[in-house]
C-alpha cells in the first residue's frame, strides 16, 4: 500500500499541486485505469475547499492496485451539498462531477473542521482512522451559540434565483480580484459561508417542467413563506455583511461590463439587502422583524426619447403590438399598438419602467426569478413559447393575451427580449382572475 499526505495553502496553485501529487502516487501502484478519474476528483474537492473555506488544506491518500481512498481536510465545518442549479449554470456542478468520477464519497465534520473523502475500486483502509460516511446534504451540527433570525413573507422563488446569481457573481469576482486584493479569498469564504447557511435552510418551491403548469404553479402566495426561522451561528453573523458588500461590488463590476455575467436586477438587490440586514438587525436586537415588501414602481433613467427611438428603431417599424425590454428588464421600446391596447396615453409612460409594470402582482416573483435565472445561466423554459397570460393595463384592469417572448440581438449589438402580443377576443377586468 502506498501512502501520501501533503499540506497545502488556500491558494489556486494548490489544485495543480494536489493533482500532481496524486498522479505520482497512482503511478507507483502499477497501471490503473482509474488514475484520470482520481485526479479529476481531487481537483474538484480541493477547488471547493479553496473557494469556500480559504483555510489550509490537508490531502491524504492510500492506494493499491485494487483501489484508492483520498481525504481532503479543511478547517470549515460546512459540509458540501448538492445545489439545485440549472444544467446551464456556471457554478455548482463540482459535486455532480465528483459523483460521476468516483465509486463512493462523503464528508465528516468535527471540531477541527471537516474531511471530504472519496473512494475508487476496493480501497485500502487508512492506517490511522476510518471515517464514517455522513450522508451528503445533511446539515452540520448546530452550534451552541446561534441566533434565530425570523423572515416574514420570504419570497422563495426569488431567493432561489438570487442564490444562483450570487454564486456566479462571487466566482467571477474572485477570479477578477485574485491579483489585486490580497483579502479576496477570505472575503469569498465568508460570503460563501453565509450563502451556504441560506441554501441549507431556505426551502425551494417544487415547480413542474410544463410551461402552462409552471405558470399556474408559480403564483403568489404559493411561492412565498409567511414565516421562516433561520439558525445563524454567531460566528457567521458578520459574514452576511461581507456577502452584501461583496455582491454590491461584484454587481457594480458586472454593470461596468467587466464580467461575463449580467448585473443584478434591482428587486434581487433589494432582496439581498433585506436578508442581510435582517440578520444584522436581529443579531443586534434592533427591533422586530421587518416584512419583505418589494417596491414595484422602479423607473430607470433612460436616454431621451429621440435617442431611444434611434437605438431601437428596427423594433418600431411593425404595426403589431410589441413591447421590448433590455437585459435588466427595463422597457426600452413599445409600438403604438401596444401603448393603445394597454391604455396608456403615450409611450413615455412605459419607457424606462420595469416590465413588471404590465405584469399582475401575483406573477411578479415568478417573472423576476425567471429573468434572473435566464440572465445567469440561460434557463429559458418560457422563451419563444406561446402562452396565454394576463397583462396589467394602465387602469389596473387585466386582459388575457397570447404572448411569445423572443430573445433577439439587434444590429447595434444590444440583446433585447421582444414580446409579441396577440390579443384574443376574450378579456377580463377582474384583477383577481388567474390563468
Amino acid at each position: 500500500m502506498r501512502h501520501l499526505r501533503v499540506e497545502l495553502p488556500p491558494d489556486a496553485r494548490s489544485v495543480s499541486a494536489a493533482r500532481q501529487q496524486l498522479r505520482t502516487l497512482t503511478g507507483t501502484v502499477a497501471e490503473v485505469d482509474w488514475a484520470d478519474a482520481a485526479v479529476l476528483a481531487v481537483s474538484e474537492v480541493v477547488t471547493n475547499a479553496i473557494v469556500h473555506t480559504s483555510t489550509p488544506i490537508a490531502v491524504e491518500a492510500w492506494a493499491t492496485e485494487r483501489g484508492l481512498r483520498v481525504e481532503v481536510g479543511d478547517q470549515s465545518p460546512q459540509l458540501p451539498t448538492y445545489r439545485r442549479y440549472a444544467v446551464t449554470s456556471g457554478t455548482g456542478r463540482g459535486l455532480h462531477m465528483l459523483d460521476s468520477s468516483v465509486d463512493r464519497w462523503g464528508a465528516t465534520a468535527d471540531d477541527a473542521g471537516k474531511v471530504v473523502w472519496f473512494e475508487i475500486g476496493e480501497p485500502p483502509l487508512p492506517a490511522e482512522r476510518p471515517l464514517e460516511a455522513v450522508p451528503t446534504g445533511q446539515p452540520r451540527r448546530t452550534h451552541d451559540s446561534a441566533i434565530t433570525v425570523t423572515l416574514l413573507n420570504a419570497p422563495l422563488l426569488m431567493a432561489w434565483a438570487w442564490q444562483e446569481h450570487a454564486q456566479a457573481l462571487l466566482r467571477e469576482f474572485l477570479l477578477h480580484s485574485l491579483d489585486t486584493d490580497p483579502l479576496v479569498m477570505d472575503k469569498h469564504a465568508e460570503a460563501s459561508d453565509a450563502l451556504n447557511l441560506l441554501h441549507r435552510q431556505l426551502p425551494v418551491p417544487e415547480l413542474p417542467d410544463d410551461p402552462d403548469e409552471l405558470l399556474a404553479g408559480a403564483l403568489e402566495p404559493g411561492v412565498s413563506a409567511e414565516l421562516l426561522h433561520l439558525q445563524i451561528p454567531l460566528t457567521s453573523v458578520p459574514h452576511f455583511a461581507t456577502l452584501a458588500t461583496t455582491l454590491r461590488r461584484a454587481s457594480a463590476s458586472a454593470s461596468d461590463g467587466l464580467f461575463l455575467g449580467p448585473p443584478t436586477q434591482p428587486e434581487i438587490s433589494e432582496l439581498r439587502n433585506w436578508i442581510c440586514d435582517e440578520v444584522a438587525r436581529q443579531a443586534a436586537r434592533s427591533g422586530e422583524p421587518r416584512r419583505w415588501a418589494p417596491r414595484t414602481g422602479l423607473r430607470e433613467p433612460l436616454a431621451e426619447e429621440t435617442t431611444l427611438r434611434a437605438r431601437y428603431r428596427e423594433l418600431l417599424v411593425s404595426d403589431e403590438p410589441i413591447l421590448a425590454t433590455d437585459e435588466a428588464s427595463i422597457i426600452v421600446a413599445v409600438t403604438p399598438a401596444i401603448v393603445e391596447f394597454l391604455g396608456y396615453q403615450s409611450e413615455r409612460e412605459l419607457l424606462g419602467r420595469r416590465v413588471i409594470a404590465v405584469v399582475p402582482h401575483r406573477y411578479h416573483q415568478a417573472h423576476i426569478a425567471g429573468t434572473t435565472l435566464n440572465a445567469t445561466n440561460g434557463r429559458d423554459r418560457l422563451l419563444d413559447v406561446p402562452l396565454i397570460v394576463p397583462v396589467l393595463r394602465a387602469d389596473d384592469t387585466e386582459a388575457l393575451v397570447q404572448l411569445r417572448v423572443v430573445p433577439r440581438r439587434l444590429d447595434n449589438g444590444d440583446r433585447v427580449f421582444v414580446a409579441h402580443f396577440t390579443v384574443p377576443q376574450v378579456s377580463v377586468n377582474d384583477p383577481g382572475h388567474s390563468v
